[in-house]
């Protein structure tokens, strides 16, 4: 199968579309896009389509039957897309929308990555000891990093009472 993402306005994917191969390929057996592409505009109506890949997760392509990364690999377009996430045509990627901290604030200090298709904070989260683990995390708080840009991560209680 063939998976190709629908976009609409600002390149937001509308929905994720499965083509089978050979309605994607040339007489001489060759998948194409612009063959997929094509048959997805005649047949839906819809003319802005690109294609995205089934395994592929962060920047690497991930085995279909174990869901683990296959070594060394390199992933198409950075992610399959879901309902909601944005085509970059810029960075020829799909991305998730831009995050929200707990209380609702964009964070706007964190950049896509534009190998992963991820989102990077500014600032390396700490890490959690043993102790910690156990019953608190790291939450970003974008309020306290526009206040501080040497801070952002903060602590809080894994199962708030």
């Amino acid at each position: 199968m063939a998976h190709y993402a629908k976009l609409g306005l600002d390149n937001i994917v509308l929905s994720v579309e499965a083509v089978d191969t050979i309605n994607c390929m040339t007489r001489g057996g060759i998948e194409r896009e612009e063959i997929g592409l094509e048959r997805l505009q005649q047949h839906s109506g819809h003319v802005t389509w690109k294609k995205c890949s089934y395994n592929t997760r962060e920047g690497v392509r991930v085995d279909p039957e174990t869901n683990e990364v296959i070594p060394d690999s390199v992933g198409f377009r950075a992610n399959y897309p879901g309902i909601g996430w944005y085509y970059s045509s810029e960075h020829d990627l799909f991305h998730p929308p831009r995050p929200t901290d707990e209380d609702g604030d964009l964070m706007n200090s964190w950049t896509l990555n534009t190998t992963t298709g991820m989102w990077d904070p500014p600032i390396v989260k700490p890490t959690l000891t043993d102790e910690e683990m156990e019953t608190t995390m790291y939450r970003w708080d974008e309020s306290a990093h526009q206040a501080d840009n040497t801070t952002g991560w903060v602590l809080r209680a894994r199962f708030p009472e």
